[in-house]
């Protein structure tokens, strides 16, 4: 059996010191190489590892005491418990005199809380690592998580390696800190400012969205010719109808019963005025009789045929050809009816208007002829044009709530998607203005209320 000599066994400790020190020098030419911070915050959570085993590795910055990253994971919550944790630890640690020392955090030291966390997230050992600029200030953290100690070989490779990190580090940092000088600050503001100017100042038109439905442009409102009680309704709603056609019927079972009391009475009457007449013959002071006689038959009469057109007007008839708009069939039977008070709307499906409804806070300068596209919420990227035909000079109140002036326009042009009932929004174009007018006029409009000018 071959004996090992004294030389070879030398070799085996400078072997791995050897690999080490290029592990170190490996490492550093990545750090060098970074292009970006993130970049830089990879290397030191991931990298590291080439010069010591851990379990996991954490950065903490002291900047933003904000735990940035965790070997492993492309991101971390900064909201979550764990990191809610890791930051008040890093932060407790900062402020201990061992803070720009490689050391072990000793959990025995932390109140029994924390010392129960840390036994949850990490193994035995747990130790800090500071990255400091050229300075001397720590503008980093690097927790490593492992099973055992640091020796103090690893510790002086760890120094010259956070020496390293730390150099790239700064490097960075002055990078985000240069500035241009103050004069070149000031015409960058300046140009800025000119720009914004110039934009301001672009000429647009002035425009506003408003809820809009699709109406008659000439509706015929069917209203109760009387007081009375809806007995039937002989169309259902949106239905095409004739004119002269029979759409409604009132209850006329007390008309009825008046109108034949009515001609019972003028029977008699007629009966009592002809034989006071046989009887004028033989009689002269009869004759004084018939012209009292004669008013109630004409009263009688006058009854008969007052009853007999109420009768008629208990069954409503279309005025002319289209479709009867109203609510559901079962809404109106039996319902009281006022005299004058509105059933259905019979309207001409091919003659349409467009009804918009502009908030009275929304309201801009607007003309007659002016031009409004309608987008129905069916097609709304295919608009339909429109001309403003007429303005309320009152606002309304609207379903909501709200104030709003009522407008009325008309389509240019027939198409298909023109329906009686549908809905979508109108954008009424004004007079031109500038940009900055257009973005600021609410605003100014509201600190003008504001400041009560």
């Amino acid at each position: 059996m071959s004996k090992t000599s004294p030389q070879e066994t030398k070799k085996s400790p400078d072997n791995s010191v050897e690999h080490a020190l290029l592990d170190l020098l490996q490492i550093e030419e990545k750090a060098r190489l970074a292009n970006t911070l993130d970049e830089l915050q990879f290397i030191v959570l991931n990298e590291t590892r080439l010069l010591l085993e851990y379990r996991q590795s954490l950065l903490w910055r002291s900047d933003s005491k904000v735990l940035v990253g965790a070997s492993g994971l492309v991101d971390v919550d900064a909201s979550s418990p764990f990191c809610t944790w890791v930051n008040a630890l890093c932060k407790g640690v900062l402020q201990t005199e061992k803070a720009d020392r490689i050391h072990r955090v000793d959990p025995q030291k932390m109140e029994q809380e924390d010392a129960i966390r840390y036994a949850e997230y990490f193994p035995s050992h747990l130790i800090w690592l500071p990255i400091k600029n050229t300075h001397g200030e720590i503008v980093a953290g690097l927790l490593l998580a492992k099973e055992e100690e640091v020796n103090l070989r690893e510790k002086r490779l760890l120094t010259f390696l956070l020496s390293s990190y730390g150099h790239a580090w700064q490097a960075f940092s002055r990078k985000s800190r240069l500035l241009p000088s103050s004069q070149k600050r000031g015409r960058w503001w300046l140009a800025g400012i000119a720009v914004m100017a110039l934009i301001s100042m672009i000429p647009v038109r002035q425009s506003v969205v408003a809820s809009a439905d699709i109406v008659p442009s000439q509706p015929n409102i069917v209203r109760a010719p009387m007081n009375g009680v809806v007995d039937k309704i002989l169309v259902k709603p949106n239905e095409l109808v004739a004119a002269d056609q029979e759409i409604v019927h009132l209850d006329s079972r007390e008309l009825q019963q008046r109108l034949e009391a009515a001609r019972q009475t003028y029977a008699v009457s007629r009966a009592e005025l002809r034989m006071a007449q046989q009887q004028s013959f033989r009689d002269e002071r009869r004759k004084a009789a018939l012209a009292v006689l004669e008013g109630k038959q004409a009263q009688a009469k006058l009854d008969v045929d007052y009853l007999q057109q109420q009768l008629e007007r208990t069954v409503l008839r279309a005025p002319y050809d289209g479709v009867a708009i109203f609510d559901s069939q079962g809404d109106w039977i039996g319902k009281p009816l006022s005299l004058g008070e509105s059933i259905m709307t019979i309207a001409d499906p091919n003659d349409t208007a467009l009804d918009i409804r502009l908030p009275l806070q929304d309201a801009i300068d607007l003309e007659i002829g002016s031009h409004v596209l309608l987008f129905l919420n069916s097609d709304p990227s295919n608009p339909i044009k429109a001309t403003l035909e007429s303005m309320a000079y009152k606002a309304t109140p609207t379903q909501e709530g709200q104030y709003a002036l009522r407008l009325k326009a008309k389509f240019e042009q027939k198409d298909e998607r023109i329906r009686l009932g549908k809905k979508g929004l109108a954008k009424l174009y004004g007079e031109n203005t500038t940009v900055f007018y257009y973005l600021f006029r609410k605003p100014i409009s509201a600190l003008r209320i504001w400041l009560t000018w």
